[in-house]
């Protein structure tokens, strides 16, 4: 119900669906730094490892040298070497 409140009024004020979501928006840059908005908490952290809660399920990224290089409230930036990222529900 609550979903589709919320794409009701991104539709009807032409908003992108991720600007009244709590859905994870991710931007990789290359291979070595990627941005998550929208997650819920780091799960797991290692310099192979990294995997966050978000509202799609789990997060899991893999790769070497990982790093989270920025975290507050809303985003965080994760650099190293990215091989692969996958959500488990």
């Amino acid at each position: 119900m609550a979903r589709s409140i919320r794409k009701t009024f991104a539709d009807a004020f032409e908003l992108p669906a991720e600007a009244v979501s709590a859905l994870p928006v991710i931007t990789l840059t290359g291979q070595e730094d990627m941005i998550i908005e929208n997650y819920g908490g780091v799960v797991e952290y290692s310099t192979e490892k990294i995997t966050l809660s978000t509202a799609c399920g789990v997060l899991k990224i893999d790769g070497s040298g990982l790093d989270i290089r920025y975290m507050n409230s809303q985003c965080v930036t994760v650099t190293g070497v990215i091989s692969t990222f996958s959500f488990v529900e």
